[in-house]
């Protein structure tokens, strides 16, 4: 349940990330309305692993964490009601407060829930670098998809929207690669004497190697692929063939990043 409270934390800091970009009066009501009730979907699951599970993820932050769950929560309400009433200026201010709080929420847990089993330089920072990596990872990918699938509710909209958010999307895969890069290059860079070696009990066979080249695999390599096919189908206005790739994009990045928090969580090692 460890894994599955900062799953939901980081695609609800993500989604929450690509809220700023698109103009409301192209879009409508109804794309901001089915965003904000993901949003609070999410935190409502988190919110409920949070209470009926006995899980006690902030550690000694645990009124900081409490207090941005709540935050976010009321946030998401008010910006929900702001796109009701489709108050497109004003919704940016509650949704940069819930952007805010989950955020803090969400690194006050990794920081709490994530233990030191192996040696590590600069581990704070590592793991900081790539649970913002993998939450925009997971929030750009979902929110990419939907803004393709949009585009069949809603044909006449300017498909430049669409190619900046898979440009951004791709970005976004190659950030989340440079975060895991660093992490493997610090790992490596242990003594190779010391046991358990942060390196060989992430990659090895004999340690979670199966499970981390599945992730690399499939949460990392995989997407970049798709990214760019995405790319070149929405310059060339083919938004249907984009949301068809997208989909599989989301499904690699959900099963990549649910396993690299696993991964962390279990060798210490942020990938």
């Amino acid at each position: 349940m460890t894994v599955f409270f900062l799953f939901l934390l980081a695609l609800t800091v993500g989604c929450l990330t690509t809220q700023f970009w698109v103009p409301g009066a192209d879009f409508g009501r109804g794309y901001f309305q089915l965003n904000a009730l993901v949003v609070l979907g999410l935190l409502g699951l988190a919110l409920a692993v949070w209470i009926f599970y006995p899980l006690a993820p902030f550690g000694h932050l645990v009124k900081l964490g409490s207090a941005s769950m709540l935050v976010a929560v009321l946030a998401v309400f008010v910006y929900y009601g702001t796109i009701w009433r489709e108050a497109w200026a004003a919704s940016h201010w509650p949704a940069a407060v819930a952007l805010v709080a989950a955020t803090v929420a969400f690194l006050t847990a990794g920081h709490a829930l994530v233990s030191s089993p192996t040696p590590l330089p600069h581990r704070g920072l590592l793991l900081t670098l790539n649970l913002v990596t993998s939450a925009l990872l997971l929030g750009w990918s979902l929110m990419t998809m939907l803004l393709g699938h949009w585009y069949l509710v809603v044909p006449g909209l300017r498909f430049r929207h669409l190619v900046i958010f898979c440009q951004v999307l791709l970005g976004v895969v190659l950030a989340r690669i440079l975060a895991v890069t660093l992490s493997l290059v610090f790992a490596a860079s242990v003594d190779p004497l010391v046991e358990p070696h942060p390196l060989r009990i992430l990659v090895g066979l004999s340690g979670h190697g199966m499970f981390f080249w599945f992730r690399l695999m499939w949460g990392l390599a995989i997407p970049l692929l798709l990214a760019v096919m995405a790319l070149t189908c929405a310059r060339q206005r083919a938004n249907q063939s984009a949301t068809g790739i997208l989909y599989v994009l989301v499904m690699g990045s959900l099963i990549g990043e649910i396993t690299a928090l696993y991964l962390t969580l279990i060798t210490g090692v942020p990938v």
